[in-house]
C-alpha cells in the first residue's frame, strides 16, 4: 500500500491508539469511500479530526476548542502542549500529532498538467528544486507534486503557512524518504518524512516537526486506516 521510506520494522496492528508521549509523532492516514469529494471530504476529514483529539485528550466533543493562530494554524488553547495539523485531497485525508514540538503535514494527490507545474516552479520554487525537477522530465508531476507537499508541511509545521516565500528554503526529497530543509536562517532548517500513498490515485505525503529545542528528537508512528481494516502501524525514527 505505502512504498518503503527510511528504515521502518514491519506493520504491525494496533487499535485504539496507543499513549502519545512527549517527543512521539503520530501520523494519521484515512482513506474514505469514492463518493466522497471537496467539500465533502473536507467536512468528514474536520469530524476525524475531532473524534482523534477527544479519543486522546480528556474531554467531549464539546469541549473541545480549536482555536487559530493570527497566521491561521489551529492549536489547541486548554492543551498547549498537544499540537496537531490536518490535510486532505481527493479522498484520503492525514492527520499529524505531537506532544512537545509544532507539526505539519501535506498530503496531494498527483494530478494536473506538467506545463501549468513547471510554471509555478519557475515562478516559486528555490533555484536548487528547480534544477532537481528537471532532472527527471519522465516523472516530472511526480516530482513536483512530492517537492509541493514537502515544502506546505514544513510551512505547516512553522506555522506561516503560504505567507513565507516558498523560494526562501530548499526542501529537495531524497529517495531515503527523507528531507533535509534548508533555508537562510536557523529556524528554517530541519528534516521531514516524505512517502508515496496509493488510493484511488497515486499520493504524496509529507509530515514532520519543528522544535524551538533542536535536539530533540521526534521518533513517528504510521497509521494507515483501510476500509472495515484495524489501522496498521509503522514506526520511523527521525
Amino acid at each position: 500500500m505505502i512504498a518503503p521510506v527510511a528504515v521502518l520494522p514491519s506493520i504491525y496492528h494496533g487499535d485504539p491508539l496507543p499513549e502519545l508521549k512527549t517527543g512521539e509523532g503520530f501520523c494519521l492516514i484515512r482513506h474514505f469511500a469514492p463518493s466522497l469529494s471537496g467539500k465533502l471530504l473536507r467536512q468528514q476529514a474536520h469530524c476525524w479530526l475531532r473524534q482523534i483529539l477527544t479519543s486522546c485528550l480528556p474531554v467531549t466533543d464539546t469541549q473541545l476548542i480549536i482555536a487559530r493562530t493570527p497566521e491561521g494554524k489551529p492549536w489547541l488553547p486548554d492543551f498547549p502542549q498537544w499540537h496537531f495539523n490536518l490535510s486532505h485531497s481527493g479522498t484520503s485525508a492525514a492527520i499529524v500529532l505531537c506532544r512537545g514540538a509544532e507539526v505539519g503535514v501535506d498530503l496531494e494527490k498527483v494530478s494536473g498538467k506538467v506545463e501549468v507545474k513547471k510554471a509555478i516552479a519557475r515562478r516559486f520554487f528555490h533555484p536548487d528544486e528547480q534544477r532537481w525537477l528537471a532532472e527527471d522530465e519522465a516523472n516530472y508531476l511526480l516530482r513536483f507534486t512530492r517537492l509541493w507537499s514537502v515544502k506546505e508541511a514544513w510551512l505547516k509545521a512553522r506555522g506561516t503557512g503560504l505567507t513565507q516565500s516558498l523560494a526562501g528554503f530548499c526542501a529537495i526529497p531524497q529517495h531515503c524518504g527523507i528531507a533535509q530543509v534548508s533555508g537562510a536562517h536557523q529556524a528554517q532548517t530541519g528534516l521531514l518524512h516524505h512517502q508515496l500513498i496509493e488510493n484511488d490515485g497515486v499520493y504524496c505525503l509529507a509530515y514532520g516537526a519543528c522544535s524551538a529545542q533542536k535536539d530533540l528528537p521526534v521518533r513517528w508512528q504510521v497509521f494507515v486506516y483501510l476500509a472495515d481494516v484495524k489501522p496498521s502501524l509503522r514506526a520511523a525514527g527521525i
